[in-house]
């Protein structure tokens, strides 16, 4: 190649670089100036938000894998705020309500007034209407009237457009939306559980309907609605209140949180976490983008201790135990409430928990007014909140705190001669006649005046910090939580009473009246220590955590020793023996036959009270303890509120948890002729 032939090609390369750097400086003129307005006034009009993708909530199952709780597929209606015109928003609402008005739908609006004139408030709480008024701009004394205009000026209704009626229903639904946070984040919720037909419609209306849609979401579905409720519990909507804690955990309006039950106590592993999409829109509300920025993950689910089918065992053992005494007993007929409570001894995992009355979780979730105005407090878990003095089935805690504080031992004998005669001024009575007789018969017969005296000289002091290493006063620790209850004593006393505490008090304090009062769960647990040689295991009513599907297991909860009771002077043993002995009195000549243990193989371990209830003669039926006696595998605590007879309840809950063998005794009728099986 010559010398010319290389010059003439640079040359012709600069050029062509000057060319293109010519055109690049001249489309950048254009940009900047020419258009500059053009892409400002674009970047100007585009909106972005970010919305959450509600995450499926994991399910519930029972120790077996049983499906207890799931979720089901629904349609909701929906607003979202980056698709909605603000010039025309009344409108598009206005025609959504009247959509799933003709379809026969419900929608979202709490606005207290009714929607047809003459228009009426559809409360007479006064505090609800004074916050929905002071919402609203208006005065407390404002009438109806004046709240459908203050609606229409608050949320630029056009009241030469729209009638009075039509004023009230985009008013009652952006006054919703205001409350429910509505935002381009946060969408609302119109309607929720439409039928495919409202859908289609909605579909069909899209372009008249800009901003709204029908999309298909989960929703929780109780399978099993009849066993349980308390201890599964129930979701809801977020409360005002609620909101203003949860929005910084990322919880939004359209959320559901768990509101009592395991629902509650695992909220944060049920829930699942929330997806985002990235929405950008013109002023138009045409959508420039929409894209799934962070995906959806499933809650994981759980596996419980209890057993599905035995705890509905459990429920029918204590309707049958009150239906009877309401109609056979000889005493305790007006028992109309009670609770069980059954412990795998040696892990302390949850077997039942039943409550009487009980409810229907479908119908209080569809209703819950209706399960509220029902009698008896139907949704209270007396299990865990029921609040009763345990009697004389304290009087195993007084006689193990003797025993191993060496006051007494196997022979020391009581001097029962019917009156405890100790102070001049105060000398209660006893049951019977048991001079003589050693802790184990004690125990046997219920002295109260062995136990008395075993009170006097341990102290309340002592009752009070011995009670509490069985569970006595605290928090057990449960996941769905409880009362920790209260165990007598002085700053107790003087605190309820406004008196100084007597010696008169301890006696009482040493039987397991006075101020004591305790949970069936506590019962349990003390019958649980009292079976593991003073070990308390923790409660507990979670198996396990796995993931949606139940494919993997992710943690499983592990028992929990919480106190160890040093055991001295052979003190469990002893009173081990005096609780089976208690359990042998069907043998005494003139004993009821009805307790029925005969045919087991094991002995039974088991302490009966019948404490106060409050005036009037009015007396509780309190039962604990557990079986095998000589290695037990079950712990129990019964209460029978007004009733009697609790004791009669253990064989049941022997064959229905050891045996798996429980069939009452009914006439053709269905009428329980004896709540214990005929053998």
């Amino acid at each position: 190649m010559s010398k010319l032939s290389v010059i003439v090609r640079r040359i012709t390369l600069i050029v062509l670089i000057f060319v293109l750097l010519f055109l690049c400086v001249v489309r950048l003129i254009s940009m900047q100036i020419v258009e500059g307005d053009e892409y400002f006034a674009q970047t100007e009009r585009s909106y972005t938000a970010v919305q959450q993708m509600i995450a499926t909530r994991g399910q519930i199952f029972d120790v077996t894998g049983k499906l207890m709780t799931t979720n089901k597929p629904v349609y909701k209606v929906i607003v979202q705020k980056a698709f909605l015109a603000y010039s025309t928003q009344n409108d598009v609402l206005l025609k959504a309500v009247q959509t799933l008005r003709d379809s026969g739908e419900k929608w979202n609006d709490s606005a207290p007034v009714n929607y047809t004139e003459p228009f009426e408030f559809t409360t007479e709480d006064g505090d609800s209407l004074r916050a929905f008024k002071a919402f609203i701009n208006v005065n407390a004394a404002a009438t109806v009237d004046n709240c459908v205009s203050a609606l229409a000026k608050k949320y630029n209704i056009d009241t030469a457009k729209f009638t009075r009626e039509e004023i009230r229903l985009i008013g009652g639904v952006r006054y919703e939306m205001e409350k429910k946070d509505f935002s381009y984040e946060n969408r609302f919720t119109l309607a929720d559980d439409v039928s495919v037909n409202t859908v289609i419609r909605i579909k069909e209306l899209g372009i008249k309907l800009s901003g709204v849609d029908a999309v298909e979401e989960s929703a929780r579905e109780y399978v099993v609605t009849d066993t349980a409720p308390h201890v599964l519990g129930s979701v809801g909507a977020i409360s005002a209140e609620e909101y203003d804690t949860l929005k910084a955990e990322g919880y939004s309006y359209n959320d559901t949180i768990g509101k009592y039950g395991i629902e509650k106590a695992m909220e944060s592993v049920l829930r699942g976490t929330n997806g985002e999409r990235t929405i950008v829109r013109d002023s138009k509300g045409v959508a420039l983008s929409d894209t799934v920025t962070k995906e959806v993950s499933a809650g994981n689910s759980v596996k419980l201790t209890i057993n599905a089918s035995d705890q509905a065992t459990l429920q029918e053992i204590l309707a049958n135990q009150i239906n009877w005494l309401n109609n056979s007993a000889d005493r305790g007929q007006d028992c109309d409430a009670g609770a069980v409570v059954v412990l795998d001894a040696k892990s302390g995992a949850v077997l039942g928990m039943a409550t009487y009355p009980t409810y229907d979780l479908k119908q209080s979730v569809e209703d819950y007014a209706s399960v509220i105005q029902l009698p008896g407090s139907p949704m209270l878990n007396r299990c865990t909140y029921g609040l009763y003095r345990p009697g004389s089935a304290f009087k195993t805690i007084t006689a193990a705190d003797g025993l191993i504080n060496g006051l007494i031992d196997r022979n020391t004998r009581g001097i029962c001669t019917g009156r405890y005669t100790y102070y001049a001024d105060y000398q209660p009575k006893c049951t019977g006649y048991h001079y003589g007789y050693n802790v184990v018969n004690c125990l046997k017969w219920s002295c109260n005046i062995f136990f008395y005296d075993l009170g006097r000289r341990l102290g309340i002091e002592e009752l009070c910090s011995f009670a509490k290493k069985f569970g006595y006063g605290t928090d057990l620790g449960l996941e769905i939580g409880g009362s920790a209850g209260q165990m007598s004593s002085p700053e107790l006393y003087e605190k309820l009473r406004g008196e100084a505490w007597d010696d008169g008090n301890t006696l009482q304090a040493a039987i397991g009246q006075m101020d004591t009062l305790v949970t069936p769960m506590h019962l349990a647990v003390q019958a649980l220590t009292l079976a593991n040689d003073g070990v308390r295991y923790k409660p507990y009513i979670v198996d396990s955590v796995w993931d949606y599907d139940m494919n993997e297991m992710l943690y499983k909860t592990e028992p929990q020793v919480v106190e160890v009771i040093e055991d001295r002077n052979d003190a469990f043993a002893i009173v081990r023996e005096g609780m089976i002995a208690v359990s042998t009195l069907v043998n005494w000549p003139t004993s009821s036959a009805l307790w029925n243990f005969s045919g087991l193989p094991y002995s039974v371990a088991i302490k009966t009270g019948t404490p106060e209830a409050g005036s009037d003669g009015v007396y509780n039926s309190t039962v604990m303890g557990y079986y095998p006696a000589e290695d037990p595998q079950i712990a129990f605590g019964v209460v029978l509120e007004n009733g009697e007879y609790s004791r009669y309840m253990v064989r049941n809950i022997i064959d229905a948890f050891v045996y798996h063998d429980y069939q009452p005794d009914m006439d053709e009728n269905g009428i329980i002729l004896t709540p214990w099986k005929r053998r």
